[in-house]
């Protein structure tokens, strides 16, 4: 009997073992597989900010946010994107499931708790959001923007990927630091359809968190024909932390007296 128990713990381990390497396996081919879909020109730049290995250790990124007299504590989950955004008199959240807001949706001023609710953080983990799945890249010829010449990539995606697949991305980077310093952008969430006409962040500030190189600030400018404009605004950051430890979930559970924003 005592024998019977040791080969059958024997046999057990083995295949956990074996279990083990198998799922290592499969996600290192995951990881792999997508970084290989990644063009050399964007891998130069993902390293000029502290490289993809590094991003992909964090699995939590918390910051204050600032513009003008908005405060917000942003809380954003690597892994999953659950998110809760703190401001004044509402909390907006993602649990994984909905887009909810609390005390009410009429207590989030802007046009749509579901547009906003991981706007800011995909502009900010730029450029490492663009190594999502689901992700086309295409390099463009150089361009100028306010005398300066700059490296481009196209970033389009795929069929139903998020809520707006339709959105368009040019990242501009120094040729010689490889540093992005300005994002093209389209907005398709509200019409839905594809758009010429594209939005300008100046990436104009960095700090080192974590051995990632994140922004500090961003300015928001209109642009025509690929032309910057007029200055919008300035999005300041500050407490910026990144972690390899995760957010307790509940942080991102909707309280009972929230309501979820539909999509019609």
């Amino acid at each position: 009997m005592k024998l019977y128990s040791i080969l059958l713990l024997s046999t057990l381990l083995l295949l956990f073992s074996c279990d083990e390497k198998q799922v290592d396996a499969e996600t290192i081919e995951t990881t792999e597989t997508r970084a290989s879909n990644i063009p050399a020109e964007l891998k130069l730049v993902l390293d000029a900010h502290g490289g993809l290995d590094q991003w992909n250790k964090m699995n939590s990124l918390s910051y204050e946010f600032n513009r003008g007299e908005k405060t917000e504590i942003q809380k954003i989950d690597l892994k999953t994107r659950k998110v809760r955004i703190e401001g004044d008199g509402y909390v907006i959240g993602n649990d994984g499931e909905n887009i909810w807001v609390s005390p009410n949706l009429e207590a989030y001023s802007g046009k749509s708790a579901r547009f906003y609710h991981n706007l800011l953080f995909y502009f900010y983990a730029m450029p490492f959001v663009v190594s999502d799945p689901g992700i086309n890249y295409k390099v463009l010829d150089q361009a100028e923007v306010k005398g300066k010449t700059y490296n481009r990539i196209s970033i389009t995606y795929g069929e139903n990927i998020g809520d707006t697949p339709e959105d368009e991305y040019i990242i501009y980077s120094d040729p010689e630091t490889n540093k992005m310093e300005w994002l093209f952008y389209t907005v398709t969430f509200f019409s839905g359809e594809k758009s010429t006409k594209y939005n300008a962040l100046n990436y104009n500030g960095w700090k080192e968190v974590n051995g990632l190189l994140v922004p500090e600030t961003m300015s928001g400018y209109l642009s025509e024909d690929g032309v910057v404009t007029t200055k919008r605004y300035d999005n300041l950051f500050k407490d910026i932390k990144f972690s390899e430890e995760t957010f307790d979930q509940a942080t991102f559970e909707m309280p009972a007296e929230a309501e979820v924003e539909v999509v019609e």
